[in-house]
């Protein structure tokens, strides 16, 4: 990565003088340098992130696997050592549950009751899936889910998914994870143990945060650059010189720098009711604001007040 990238960051996080140069940068390059910017705080959430709930997920898994004993692997799916004909529950924490569903035990209901926590493991025959409620906004109701398919079939593939209703989310299940009648299947381990399954919810959780920290930044840019170009190439018309419509668009791709930094930071210690997009939408606002009034002043300069003449 080229150090343009490091001195641009710094330059735009430590002040708003560099704008005036900035407004002749090209617009390709800006874009590379925000799509570089919202890759490396994904990796450093999903990293920071990890790292944090990476105690929890262990305490979690053994606390499960004192009440389930194993998951075996078996040619009629996955069972629990302990009652492994019924389906069982069990709330861990207060933000984690676990489920498992043998056969076709699995109800629209059950997937209703498991608003009482936002994150969650489903254990079925044919594999696991790891599962993330996205409560903030308009995203309430709505799952991202990591599944794993354990049986060892070489043509299937499965990947993270978002933006699943709870509808959709049990006819996945019901289709992807429920094992057909006559159907054998095999599996590559006899058993999984604790350790095995915490790296496993370690490794997904990771990987769900850093797509999900990407996706919500990408959204939150194209929504909040379309707004603030429209607003600021209005205002324009009403100045004598202006900046271009592209000048526009990298002054308000380099000043979500800080914002976007921030919100990243504050995500690990955020307070309750106020979430990170509101955090860089009000660190956004205020750097729109000083940017651009500098750049007006810099344009169009006041006109010098005359002395007044002494009598």
């Amino acid at each position: 990565m080229s150090m343009g990238f490091w001195k641009t960051l710094f330059q735009v996080c430590s002040g708003t003088d560099v704008f005036l140069r900035l407004t002749e940068c090209r617009f390709g390059k800006a874009l590379f340098h925000l799509i570089v910017l919202m890759v490396l705080l994904s990796l450093m959430l999903a990293w920071g992130h990890s790292c944090i709930a990476g105690p929890r997920i262990r305490s979690v898994c053994h606390t499960l696997f004192a009440e389930i004993g194993s998951l075996r692997f078996t040619p009629e799916g996955i069972r629990t050592a302990g009652n492994p004909g019924v389906k069982q529950s069990y709330l861990l924490d207060d933000r984690f549950r676990f489920d498992y569903y043998p056969g076709d035990s699995l109800s629209e209901k059950d997937v209703r009751n498991w608003t009482t926590t936002p994150s969650g493991v489903i254990v079925m025959d044919n594999g696991l899936v790891l599962w993330l409620e996205n409560s903030a906004g308009s995203g309430e109701g709505k799952y991202m889910i990591a599944p794993l398919m354990l049986d060892a079939n070489p043509m299937k593939t499965e990947t993270v998914r978002s933006g699943l209703t709870g509808g959709e989310l049990y006819r996945y299940l019901k289709n992807s994870l429920v094992r057909r009648s006559g159907q054998t299947l095999h599996f590559i381990l006899p058993e999984a143990d604790e350790k095995l399954v915490a790296e496993y919810l370690m490794t997904c959780f990771a990987l769900m945060v850093f797509l999900g920290s990407l996706a919500s930044m990408f959204l939150l840019m194209f929504l909040t650059v379309l707004f603030f170009s429209f607003l600021q190439y209005v205002w324009n018309f009403s100045q004598e010189r202006r900046l271009a419509f592209r000048q526009i668009l990298v002054v308000l791709i380099y000043a979500a720098f800080p914002a976007l930094t921030a919100a990243a930071l504050y995500s690990f210690f955020m307070i309750p009711l106020i979430l990170p997009q509101t955090v860089f939408f009000v660190i956004y606002l205020i750097y729109y604001m000083v940017v651009f009034r500098k750049i007006r002043l810099m344009l169009n300069p006041p006109d010098a007040v005359p002395p007044e003449d002494d009598f």
